[in-house]
């Protein structure tokens, strides 16, 4: 089976060897020696490097002359402890805020007590920071609950306060429609990653993932809804290691995996491959899961070398893919539709970090990203046949200095970055009749198009964008932080739009009562989905809705949304173990993004509005460890409408209203009023046992149905199971929380092998449950029902 294709333009070659720009980076360094009273140093010393909340968990040995490392520190605020024999135990805290590298040497003194670190109040306060984020670290997701981990990336984030998970893992972050940016290792990947779109990285590659919504710094751009920003693992952190990982579950779920890494004085490195299978690849829209079986792998590697303490060079690589069916209808099983989709993607990228000073540093990077997506089908097909194919590349070079001085850690840098799309679409109708009754405003001209006369679609476009931007992170004062970025975007493919972008946001601490007060204003520029972006913008697409027969809207390419957010919070420590968040956020967008279904095939048509509103307060309570227990309580509180008209996306005789109606006010199926999410883990337990209890609450997605629209006009179309699960007067799926609980042990044979077991149940009580019903914007989708798991892991070094 081919699961894969390789593409790498002569474009990102030539980059590959000549750029001399610098590149972002969005963690830092901790270094330094250890030595005693009398300025000896100490080889053998443990020093470990610690966040309660987080997770985030790091351990290194200083070496012969008592030096030790910590690459890809996350920014927060950790316990940095050191103990070695003979000597006390030493701790101080640590704040990382900046790529900088910090050289803290530390001096031990002679005691013959051992002592323990504590978890005091003040280290769970992020008092530098002027916007709530999630920080995951990787040991929260190595115990994750799931069948198949290499796809789990979007679940783990959705536990973040202010995301939502649609159908098919498409992720939300406040509302909004596929502008979510991902930064890996510091290389921006905009493209749009779901089950049905582009393959989501293996979360047991990330070393660490932070998630924000709020004040977005002006080094990112493109696509700001949300920001996942991860650190994958590094072979110089990890001695020679590796693990074999087997797990399975209902709807025969079988996945393996295995990674191995270390490193040498200079070299580091570290690979990872996974592959799964399951009958139940996709939500399915019918209560019997048809025709949905799937297949999917991934790899990745990466190398480091440290020739110096002032230089790093970085090559990353990986390769995903999958193949998977199209579920089917009743009436679609029984004609013997067979429609099957693709995705393949691959990603290289090659940086160099260079410290000038402890003041200083920079980076050197090229990256080139390949996407492409197949979707096929057979002539039993109905009520249509439909084929696509598409792939497009994003080759990009991006830069960036941070400097130090008297308070102030300025950033600059600018991105260029370019990307040819190619797309071809065939569309034919095989029941005219059956299509009627589901689209009965279909045009005349797109009732001709037959197997014999099929539409096609073929084009191809190249586009480019230029951005350069300055930030500054200030500590004005012990208590007060500012915040302030200036970012400047060129945007040209279908349109073209210049934007410039303030960012700025403060917090101020109030040490008497352990308060952190935060407020922000940012003014972003969002490009649209570059996936079938050519046909929703084009002239072609208008043919079949009747509102592009009077020539409303006609052709129009879909544009960037522009958008103004404004935030208000406050982090408050509670005791010595628990740390409360809570944001309130107004924002206003002018073309937000939306997208457009095309029947059940999974394949999004990007669109935009006219403008759109929303607000809403987002609240997360976390609980350091103690006595082995830790866990979070996270809450989002949501109301997003937008106004007509529509423009792109592909209609089929639909939605003429909203393409041809100006300023109609439109539901949003994002408009879920009330998301909650919590995690209570205990891993102390006798025998080397662990236990998490999870769960999630959604209130159910928007229904933009038509108007008047009741219950009984979808009683022939689809069981009553389902009907009940929509509130047809409130136009809500109805609510539903599903319970999940892990149960886990790990065995230790000796100190350089482990085994570990696992056994989940998700959606414990079995609860039914739609996560979308039919609307303009998506079909049905029926949510996950009670089903088991099980994982075995083998470690080993």
């Amino acid at each position: 089976m081919r699961y894969f294709k390789l593409y790498i333009p002569p474009f990102f070659l030539l980059l590959m060897l000549t750029v001399s720009s610098y590149a972002q980076s969005n963690a830092g360094m901790i270094r330094g020696t250890v030595a005693d009273q009398a300025g000896a140093a100490i080889p053998g010393a443990i020093v470990r490097l610690t966040n309660p909340i987080s997770g985030y968990r790091q351990e290194a040995v200083t070496n012969s002359r008592g030096n030790y490392l910590f690459l890809d520190v996350p920014y927060n605020r950790y316990t940095l402890a050191v103990e070695a024999r003979g000597f006390a135990l030493s701790s101080r805290e640590v704040s990382v805020t900046s790529d900088l590298a910090q050289q803290i040497n530390i001096q031990l003194g002679v005691a013959p007590i051992r002592q323990e670190v504590q978890v005091n109040a003040s280290s769970l306060l992020e008092s530098e920071r002027t916007a709530p984020s999630t920080v995951i670290d990787q040991n929260r997701i190595q115990t994750f609950p799931t069948a198949q981990p290499s796809r789990s990336t979007e679940q783990i984030i959705a536990t973040a306060p202010g995301w939502t998970l649609d159908a098919n893992n498409r992720l939300h972050a406040r509302g909004i429609e596929y502008q979510v940016l991902y930064s890996i290792d510091g290389i921006p990947v905009t493209d749009t990653i779901a089950s049905t779109f582009a393959n989501s990285p293996d979360p047991r590659n990330f070393r660490s993932v932070e998630v924000s919504t709020a004040n977005i710094p002006a080094e990112y751009g493109n696509k700001l809804a949300g920001v996942i920003s991860v650190n994958t693992r590094s072979g110089l952190e990890i001695p020679d290691s590796g693990n074999l990982s087997v797990s399975g579950g209902s709807f025969n779920t079988i996945e393996g995996s295995f990674d191995y890494g270390g490193h040498t004085q200079r070299f580091g490195y570290f690979a990872s491959i996974a592959a799964t299978r399951t009958d139940r690849f996709l939500d399915p829209p019918t209560l019997e899961n048809f025709h949905n079986k799937g297949k999917a792998a991934k790899s990745f590697l990466k190398f480091d070398y440290q020739p110096s303490e002032r230089n790093l060079f970085r090559f990353s690589f990986s390769i995903n893919g999958a193949r998977f069916q199209v579920p089917n209808l009743l009436d679609q099983q029984e004609e013997g539709q067979n429609q099957r989709r693709e995705t393949n993607d691959n990603m290289e990228s090659f940086s160099w970090q260079h410290t000038f000073s402890p003041n200083a540093v920079s980076y050197l990077a090229a990256y080139q990203r390949y996407n492409s997506a197949r979707l096929t089908s057979n002539t039993l097909a109905t009520p249509v046949f439909a084929q696509q194919s598409r792939h497009h590349s994003n080759e990009g070079v991006l830069g960036s200095l941070t400097y130090f001085f008297h308070g102030n850690t300025i950033k600059t840098g600018f991105e260029f970055l370019r990307f040819p799309v190619t797309e071809s679409f065939t569309f034919a109708i095989t029941d005219l009749a059956a299509l009627l009754e589901i689209e009965p405003d279909l045009t005349m001209e797109a009732q001709e198009f037959t197997l014999a006369n099929p539409f096609r679609f073929n084009d191809h476009r190249t586009g480019h964008e230029f951005s350069f931007y300055i930030q500054d992170h200030l500590n004005a004062t012990r208590n007060l932080t500012f915040d302030l970025g200036l970012r400047f975007d060129s945007y040209h493919f279908l349109v073209k739009k210049n934007f410039l972008s303030p960012r700025l946001g403060m917090a101020y601490r109030i040490e008497r009562t352990g308060t952190v007060l935060r407020a922000a204003y940012n003014r972003f520029m969002e490009t649209p989905a570059l996936e079938n972006l050519l046909l929703s913008s084009s002239e072609e697409a208008r043919i079949f809705s009747p509102a592009g027969e009077e020539g409303e809207e006609t052709g129009e390419p879909v544009r960037p949304s522009r958008e103004w957010q404004t935030d208000l919070g406050f982090q408050q420590q509670l005791g010595r173990y628990l740390r409360f968040d809570a944001d309130y956020y107004y924002r206003r967008l002018k073309n937000p993004p939306e997208i457009t279904n095309f029947l059940e095939t999974g394949i999004i048509f990007p669109a935009t509005l006219a403008r759109s509103r929303s607000q809403g307060v987002e609240t997360r309570l976390d609980l350091a460890p103690v006595h082995g227990f830790s866990g979070l309580l996270s809450y989002t509180n949501l109301h997003i409408y937008g106004f007509a008209p529509i423009t792109g996306g592909l209609f089929l005789g639909e939605a003429v209203d909203l393409l041809s109606r100006s300023g109609q006010r439109i539901r949003i199926e994002e408009d879920q009023r009330n998301t909650a999410a919590f995690e209570l883990m205990n891993n102390r337990l006798p025998g080397h046992l662990f236990i998490e209890f999870t769960g999630r609450h959604d209130s159910g997605f928007s229904v933009e149905l038509e108007p008047d629209a009741m219950r009984d006009e979808f009683a022939a179309e689809f069981p009553a199971k389902i009907l009940d699960e929509v509130n047809f007067e409130r136009g809500f799926v109805r609510p539903h929380t599903v319970l999940n609980i892990s149960v886990g042990r790990q065995f230790n044979f000796n100190d350089r092998v482990s085994l570990s077991g696992q056994f989940n149940i998700e959606n414990l009580a079995n609860k039914f449950y739609l996560i979308t019903f039919e609307s303009v914007f998506s079909g049905t989708t029926v949510g996950r029902p009670r089903t088991y798991s099980g994982r075995i892991n083998l470690s080993f070094r």
